[in-house]
């Protein structure tokens, strides 16, 4: 019924591969962390930059100028560009933005967020 205990080698062998394990998984935890983090924050740019559109597409559907439609878009989303295109009946504006990753080490990647919303003219 008695279990046997491992040796005082085998335990020490142990605490050697657990030390290591976790030097491994620190860095990989971060990393993922950071990703996540990352994540949302591209989720709430595109949230941004959607509404930037949608304010901008209904602001020139119904006659505003485009200056002032421009600078109010800008002014909601200061690092994006701003465009805007009429034909027609419609009216479209497309805001985008180059989002770069937040960790100096993957400087280099850069993922551009895009919305564009188109809407009918509102007759007057």
């Amino acid at each position: 019924m008695g279990g046997s205990f491992p040796s005082r080698t085998a335990l020490r062998s142990t605490r050697g591969s657990v030390l290591l394990e976790t030097a491994l998984a620190i860095p990989l935890l971060v990393a993922v962390t950071v990703a996540l983090a990352w994540g949302l924050s591209l989720a709430g740019t595109s949230l941004a930059l959607g509404d930037a559109a949608r304010t901008a597409a209904r602001g020139l559907a119904r006659g505003e100028p485009p200056s002032d439609v421009l600078a109010r878009a800008r002014a909601a989303v200061p690092a994006a560009r701003v465009s805007i295109m009429g034909a027609g009946d419609a009216v479209a504006v497309v805001v985008d933005e180059d989002v770069t990753a937040p960790v100096p080490i993957l400087r280099g990647l850069s993922i551009t967020l895009t919305s564009r919303v188109a809407v009918p003219r509102e007759s007057s």
